[in-house]
């Protein structure tokens, strides 16, 4: 995936090489400027470093390190108290003094707190977690399986069946939407191909909590810019509160990249999306006004639950699966409607056009 972002010197976030003005405050870009980052245990730092058989909190054997990347490593482990395969995350405190090492102990146990608290198919249980030598673990169901961005890399052209899509889309929806109708709701934010794992029965599982929120209504906006590039929201550039609505938008980003193998770091502008149809005029109609849908840049024209989402999705599903008889085989009588005779989740005048924020500078609409 391309990586070339300039960030912006007065507010920090990441821009394409190419842009002029940061989308998040409008300053003009100044290429070779780079803010200093802020520094968390998700950035790097002394993970990966153990070895198979060491023993890690008294219980724990690591077996091999499975995962290796900018947020610290995952280990396959040996849980020797109970017996089992459970996968170790790790987490580096190097380069943080006392202030940042506090803030980060505090978002690594709520996260801690938050998986530990959450039951649902899609999700890993979560066991344990602990601090030992300047680095924080969290103690995992092992899933035998591979990244999402992984498996679409074995596939030609990174371009899914679409029942497959949909399929993975419905379990996708069913799991945010989950997190979504908590007593305090949970807004995952980081929705990604390199975060959901496929199991070999295509069972998803969504991984890595470490940028979720706790949402808190009336908050006008979020204090910090979080998610990925090209996935993220444009209300996660800071300009306003991240909501379910959020991950409905990174959804929609990834359903549209499974079905046209087109990375979305990779649209001039960031936002921009080519209809479905432009990449295979066969894809079902349906599925394209809902994935544009999912992508309006405003997020109140987007549709409102993770439970709509998914029965539109379920709709088209069942309609692939058993598609209506021709005209000219089954008579129809004058008040059957044209189509299934479902009404859809969603109006069908739905355009692909997407609005424009008025905040959003010219080469971002």
């Amino acid at each position: 995936m391309s990586s070339d972002v300039i960030y912006c010197s007065v507010c920090g976030a990441a821009s394409q090489m190419k842009a002029i003005f940061c989308f998040h405050c409008g300053q003009k870009l100044i290429i070779g400027t780079l803010p200093t980052p802020v520094v968390s245990p998700r950035q790097g730092g002394l993970t990966g470093r153990l070895e198979p058989q060491h023993i890690l909190y008294h219980r724990y054997r690591i077996l091999e390190m499975v995962g290796q990347g900018g947020m610290g490593a995952v280990y396959k482990a040996r849980d020797l108290k109970f017996g089992r395969k459970v996968a170790i995350k790790e987490m580096s405190q190097h380069n943080l003094n006392a202030q940042e090492i506090d803030e980060a102990t505090e978002r690594f146990r709520q996260e801690a707190n938050m998986l530990a608290r959450l039951t649902h198919p899609n999700l890993p249980s979560v066991y344990d977690y602990f601090e030992e030598g300047g680095r924080w673990y969290l103690a995992m169901d092992f899933i035998k399986g591979e990244t999402v961005e992984d498996y679409t890399s074995k596939v030609s052209g990174r371009v899914l069946p679409t029942l497959e899509v949909i399929d993975i889309g419905i379990q996708l929806t069913r799991v945010l939407g989950y997190l979504h109708t908590r007593p305090t709701p949970i807004i995952f934010r980081d929705l990604k191909p390199l975060n959901i794992m496929i199991t070999s029965e295509k069972h998803i599982y969504l991984i890595d909590f470490g940028v979720a929120r706790l949402f808190k209504r009336g908050q006008a906006k979020d204090t910090l810019a979080f998610g990925s590039v090209g996935y993220a929201a444009p209300e996660q550039y800071g300009k306003a509160q991240t909501t379910p609505r959020s991950d409905i938008y990174s959804l929609g980003v990834i359903l549209h990249q499974l079905l046209t193998g087109h990375d979305p770091q990779d649209n001039d502008p960031l936002f921009h999306f080519q209809p479905l149809g432009f990449y295979n005029p066969a894809l079902p109609k349906e599925l394209a006004e809902l994935v544009a849908f999912m992508l309006e840049l405003d997020s109140r024209m987007r549709p409102g639950s993770m439970v709509g989402v998914r029965r539109e999705l379920e709709r088209i599903r069942v309609r692939l699966r058993h598609p209506p008889a021709s005209p000219s085989s089954t008579p129809r009588s004058s008040s059957s409607p044209a189509s299934s005779g479902r009404p859809s989740t969603f109006p069908r005048q739905y355009t692909a056009k997407q609005s424009v924020l008025p905040f959003l500078p010219a080469q971002f609409r």
